[in-house]
């Protein structure tokens, strides 16, 4: 069965078709806020242009057109995204993926989605669907980009992550089956580190019904109209900066030079993260300030002259000021120049597990939540 059949099948008539200019914008968009992290974005885009130049249709649908019963999962890649950028994939991994974990559940898989916002993790899915049949959901797991397999607003609203498969590209296959989340991150992450220190993944199963009820609906939508906006900024010699905040609802919250870097790339002793701190000398407007961002895989925490700023799961963004272009972890150097925005996180990853799964403590800073809204004194 197609994805056309499938379609039928639902009833649903109202789809959008993805071309190679829309994925070009979504992928730009689901970079920006992947929040420095989500990998290198031509590794998913040129992924998807084969999908499309081999013929093949990537459908995106609404959420709310998904069956109840019908069977979403999640694919995409996890480890440190530097890693990624040095041992690209072959094309095969997530197919090894779908047959095992297809032959695993005995259950067809008749929906994909995005299990985040990232130039890898929301282009490769559709790939992925477009090349074995099925519709892209308009949803994804976070809004952004986190760097652990249970942070993610399925998870905190009941859908468990197992069974998830992970594949590396010589077809090595581990399955993951467990009742704790924490578990099949930690069996997950080591089969990363096995492979080499990237691995990918599909899981999370869940029906129509748990996905409309736990998913961050309609990212994709937005990740498309925030690349749309950016692309036709620079045509237009528009501020894309001011593209990004005003559909965001987000905050410039610093503008400055990177000064110095001090990280680690997905080292035993990170557990496969590329983690670290960069600090920024103000410029323009916030001369004689100065900014700290720590990172784990995306950026986490903003302190502007000592003061936090922002802080997980709300959004950190830096931005090249020319082209709205994001800057990531895995390729930040000395000298760059960023404006910083800051975005506030889906109200679905903002619940009290949510805070539990990936706010400021979880990741060891010994302070509690507070949103960037009154971070930012409105």
């Amino acid at each position: 069965m197609g994805v056309r059949e499938i379609l039928a099948e639902w009833g649903v008539k109202e789809y959008r078709r993805i071309d190679k200019r829309a994925l070009a914008e979504i992928t730009l968009g689901a970079s920006i806020l992947a929040t420095g992290g989500g990998g290198d974005p031509e590794i998913g885009l040129l992924w998807a242009y084969n999908v499309v130049e081999q013929g093949k249709e990537i459908l995106l649908v609404d959420p709310d057109d998904m069956p109840d019963e019908a069977l979403a999962t999640i694919a995409g890649c996890l480890g440190a995204a530097l890693v990624l950028t040095e041992k690209p994939p072959n094309g095969q991994e997530l197919f090894w993926c779908y047959e095992a974990l297809g032959r695993y559940m005995g259950k067809p898989v008749q929906a994909v989605v995005p299990p985040e916002a990232g130039g890898v993790n929301t282009p490769v899915p559709m790939a992925v669907a477009g090349a074995v049949g099925v519709p892209v959901i308009d949803a994804d797991g976070m809004g952004r980009a986190f760097p652990e397999l249970q942070m993610t607003s399925f998870y905190i609203h009941g859908v468990s992550p197992s069974p998830t498969v992970a594949a590396d590209e010589k077809g090595h296959i581990t399955i993951a089956d467990t009742t704790d989340a924490l578990m099949a991150e930690r069996i997950i992450r080591n089969a990363a580190m096995a492979y080499g220190g990237i691995s990918w993944i599909a899981g999370y199963p869940m029906t129509g019904k748990q996905l409309k009820e736990t998913a961050i609906l309609r990212s994709i939508s937005l990740a498309w109209e925030l690349g749309r906006r950016v692309m036709e900024a620079r045509r237009r010699h528009r501020d894309p900066i001011q593209e990004v905040i005003s559909l965001t609802k987000g905050y410039r919250a610093f503008q400055g030079k990177i000064v110095d870097i001090n990280r680690e790339f997905g080292a035993e002793k990170t557990k496969g993260f590329s983690m670290g701190r960069i600090t920024l000398e103000g410029i323009d407007d916030f001369k004689g300030h100065t900014a700290a961002i720590d990172f784990q895989n995306e950026w986490l925490t903003l302190h502007v002259d000592g003061e936090v700023r922002c802080m997980p799961p709300d959004l950190i963004c830096i931005l090249d000021p020319a082209t709205g272009e994001p800057i990531r972890t895995d390729v930040v150097k000395y000298g760059y120049r960023g404006v910083v925005v800051l975005i506030p996180a889906h109200e679905r990853m903002r619940t009290k597990k949510g805070i539990e799964t990936f706010g400021p403590r979880y990741f060891g800073y010994d302070y509690d939540y507070v949103p960037v809204e009154r971070l930012m004194g409105d």
